[in-house]
């Protein structure tokens, strides 16, 4: 031989269940072990030892076929008497190691099986099911299927030839049967169910390990004993043929409970990712990547096994799909993962004024927090405020467990929820709070201060500043339609695929994707079209060649026409459905005034725009060069249409295109999900804070609802639906709260909808009273505060 075996002794190891004993399909039924079986092989002498087998006492309520108890001669009275799962293993070592010291020497000792099924789909899933720890030698073993392979691939073709004249079939043996035929082997069969299978293994490493073949058993597989957490790096190539979904987890399982669930399974560093929701709680839903494709077949195998008391199934997925979760781009949790510790908790619902030691504090001595204060990682929004929650790092999943016990108990004045947690959570929770929006957020056109000359105007390196305008082009012509209940991962290409042809008909940036408060999808969209006809069209039911209640995905979309201005109400708070549109509440509409002739437009003019320079206005018809006002009416300036702009991409107008702007009475703009225009050039920076896409300059003119004007907002949820201004105002005495600084909301039907904005002077005063109002009561319901 030209190198030493790996050990002195093969353990040769058989498992066999109630259900199918194939060697392709075992222990995919989900069936109970029922027997354990092994015999010692040295391989120094090439000899073997006595057999040996126990039987398992399956679970209480076992049932045996007729068909099967025939097949293997096991009674239900022989499996009733015999040990439960825990009592056979401890049985199974202690003769094991018995047997091996009988040998007078120090003899090390690795198990060999027929394939990967024995260990890996049977043993290691008891062993999760009965809570049993099992002995360190059962996380390696040989498999004979391999060993084989290798053997028939490197042994020389004449001695290929002694021992295969007479096997017909030139593929590679599958089965030890198989093997036993290659080989020319007959072995006597004596029918107890086992151990004939382990005779037949003992035969053919015998002649495996002979002077003619001289295989080596050197390399044993190892089974991962425990997951580690630490982070997955996007720069890692993972494999469409090692990934896996996994659907229907409970809601509380963490990714030890998936791995708990494959065990026996090898998965990499960071390999189990929890699939968290738009809303950032999880789907039930996990992608688990595996160390090669073969264990990943083996997954697919346990579809419909049972974690608790519910069914998971398991499902191929792509390492596009594993990355998109698993990863992420923030540096702070991928330096969080990168310490040393083996549990992660999510808390929510901290005081915004919490710190790691009040965490630290939290927990006390027993149950400590690894690596102290940087054991604790806030979770922030882009402009630093907190957000209420927190990673916490511990030592082991045990000490973690102990943590939740701490679930709903009081920090500061508020309780605080506690889950369990992943490392891809860490990663998508802080990927998606630290780095808004999703949707990158982008200016909504805007006119331009140019030069007085007109050549100088049209020339490409003209210097040019921007001015004030509202977000989306104003206008009383209905060529826009609003989308409603789009899925939230929604792209732009999925809305041009939506509209089919219409897209054809979009105006250059007409597509505003619409966020929420935290800048992440709403399931809105305004598009902007070169017509109302085209509007209008697009606004029919799907029964009549129209959009609305057409399927995007899974979900169907609400298709509604509307103006400019009515997508500016919408966007302050108001409703628009099929029976027309209604403005937020507070807010009065004043009849525009008479349209003026042709060749000119009225329109309020910016607040920050020259009286004396030419400039341009982005309009629904294209780019209109506008001249200097001349006031034709006191306070009403009109602008002359000098030219219309050809730009690369815009659409031509006519130049008697009529664009008419309401006007309205004080009210200050609410955006609470600022439009955008993906297809824009000119992106807004990560850091901009989304209330500066309203004119730096501009100030709430007098008279103006303190409760959507200057100051620090907070939502209140939950509250009685017959509650007013005047409850509010008892709800928050002492905080410097007036009528003024409410704003009641409602839904889409016109009623109350529980929640109302109430403007704070400060952010402290906001903060305080978040921290001390937050889930107190109004009336008989609690009501929660978010600021």
């Amino acid at each position: 031989m030209g190198s030493s075996h790996y050990c002195d002794i093969l353990v040769l190891f058989y498992c066999g269940t109630t259900g199918d004993n194939s060697s392709e399909l075992l222990g995919s039924d989900e069936s109970d072990l029922v027997v354990i079986v092994w015999q010692l092989l040295d391989l120094n002498q090439n000899q073997t030892g006595d057999i040996h087998y126990i039987y398992v006492k399956p679970s209480n309520d076992f049932c045996l076929r007729k068909e099967w108890q025939k097949e293997t001669n096991i009674t239900s009275q022989t499996l009733e008497n015999a040990p439960v799962f825990q009592d056979a293993i401890h049985q199974f070592e202690e003769t094991l190691r018995n047997e091996l010291n009988d040998q007078g020497r120090t003899c090390s000792f690795t198990l060999c099986t027929d394939g990967q099924c024995h260990l890996r789909q049977v043993l290691m899933p008891a062993s999760v099911w009965s809570d049993t720890t099992l002995p360190e030698f059962c996380y390696s073993f040989f498999d004979l299927k391999k060993e084989f392979r290798l053997c028939c691939n490197s042994m020389e073709t004449d001695a290929m030839e002694i021992y295969n004249e007479n096997y017909a079939d030139t593929r590679t043996p599958d089965s030890v049967q198989d093997m036993l035929n290659y080989l020319n082997i007959d072995v006597e069969s004596f029918g107890t169910f086992g151990v004939d299978h382990v005779r037949r293994m003992g035969a053919v490493i015998q002649v495996l390990v002979s002077e003619r073949y001289g295989h080596v058993f050197n390399a044993p597989e190892r089974i991962v004993a425990r997951l580690d957490t630490g982070p997955c790096m996007t720069s890692e190539l993972v494999r469409d043929d090692t990934v896996i979904r996994a659907r229907g987890l409970p809601w509380q399982a963490s990714d030890h409970d998936v791995a708990r669930f494959f065990k026996g399974l090898n998965i990499p560093r960071g390999g189990a990712a929890l699939v968290l929701n738009p809303q950032g709680r999880r789907n039930g839903e996990a992608l688990v990547r595996f160390e090669n494709e073969e264990q990943r077949d083996l997954a697919l195998l346990r579809h419909k096994h049972h974690m608790g008391n519910r069914y998971i199934e398991v499902y191929r997925a792509t390492g596009d799909d594993f990355l998109k979760v698993a990863t992420g781009t923030s540096c702070e949790a991928i330096h969080f993962l990168s310490k040393e510790g083996d549990a992660i908790v999510r808390m929510r619902g901290l005081p915004f004024t919490a710190t790691s030691n009040e965490i630290i504090e939290f927990f006390g001595s027993d149950i400590p927090v690894v690596h102290s204060e940087e054991g604790v990682l806030f979770v922030k929004h882009p402009d630093g405020r907190p957000t209420g929650d927190a990673f916490v790092l511990f030592a082991s999943e045990k000490t973690a467990l102990a943590a939740l016990g701490k679930h709903k108990q009081t920090l500061g004045k508020r309780y605080v929820e506690i889950f369990k947690s992943t490392a891809a959570e860490v990663q998508q929770v802080l990927s998606r709070h630290m780095t808004t929006p999703i949707i990158p957020t982008m200016p909504a056109p805007v006119p331009l201060i140019l030069p007085n000359n007109q050549q100088t105007l049209m020339s490409p390196h003209a210097q040019i500043s921007p001015a004030y305008q509202q977000p989306i082009t104003p206008g009383c012509i209905r060529n826009c339609i609003r989308l409603r209940g789009m899925p939230y991962s929604a792209t732009v290409e999925d809305i041009m695929n939506f509209l089919g042809e219409l897209s054809l008909y979009i105006l250059p940036n007409g597509i505003h994707m619409v966020l929420n408060q935290q800048g992440r999808p709403s399931g809105d969209a305004f598009i902007q079209l070169c017509s109302p006809e085209k509007a209008g069209i697009a606004g029919l039911d799907v029964s009549k060649g129209g959009c609305h209640k057409k399927h995007m995905g899974e979900r169907y979309v609400e298709v509604f026409q509307c103006s400019g201005d009515e997508m500016n109400i919408v966007l302050m708070g108001g409703t628009l459905n099929r029976n027309g549109m209604m403005p937020p509440p507070g807010m009065a509409i004043v009849p525009p005034e008479p349209v003026p002739t042709a060749g000119s437009i009225t329109a309020i003019p910016a607040p920050t725009a020259p009286a004396t320079s030419p400039f341009i206005v982005q309009t629904p018809h294209g780019t209109l060069l506008m001249q200097p006002p001349v006031v034709s009416q006191p306070g009403i300036p009109t602008l002359q249409t000098l030219d219309l702009i050809q730009a690369q991409t815009l659409l031509a107008a006519p130049r008697t295109a009529i664009y008419t702007q309401p006007t309205f009475l004080p009210y200050a703009q609410y955006l609470p999900t600022p439009p955008v225009s993906p297809s824009s050039a000119n992106p807004i920076p990560a850091t901009t804070p989304i209330a500066n896409l309203t004119s730096p300059n501009s100030a709430a003119p007098a008279g103006t609802n303190p409760a959507t004007g200057a100051g620090i907002q907070v939502r209140l949820q939950g509250m009685p639906y017959n509650a007013g201004v005047s409850d509010i105002l008892t709800f928050l005495k002492g905080y410097n709260v007036n009528s003024n600084s409410i704003k009641l909301l409602y839904n889409d039907q016109l009623l109350p909808a529980g929640e109302a904005l109430v403007t704070f002077a400060s952010l402290e005063e906001a903060h305080r009273a978040v921290v001390e109002r937050n889930r107190k009561l109004m009336g008989n319901r609690y009501v929660e505060l978010l600021l």
